[in-house]
């Protein structure tokens, strides 16, 4: 038999309230760190939305799709280099 917290498990109980929307995990973001643990398309982490919602066209094209944002790009002085791999067919 597993044992988990009373804590944690209480907290997902009432996340799941009207019809389980996840609404607190609608309402926490990720710090991107060293985006070794942000998905990149599907987690939220610019913004108030994922970038699989905000750019659906881009993310049908990309061959990136399930990494993690250090896979897809750099974090260096200048900001976030992001290298965007597509299938050149469905261009």
């Amino acid at each position: 038999m597993k044992l988990q917290s009373w804590w944690w498990r209480d907290l997902l109980k009432i996340c799941r309230e009207g019809g389980g929307n996840g609404w607190f995990l609608n309402e926490i973001g990720w710090i991107l760190g060293r985006g070794d643990k942000v998905k990149f398309w599907e987690d939220v982490w610019v913004g108030n939305s994922n970038l699989k919602k905000m750019f659906p066209r881009l993310f049908s094209l990309s061959l990136n799709q399930g990494n993690k944002v250090e896979e897809v790009g750099r974090v260096g002085r200048f900001g976030l280099a992001i290298v965007f791999k597509v299938e050149a067919s469905k261009i």
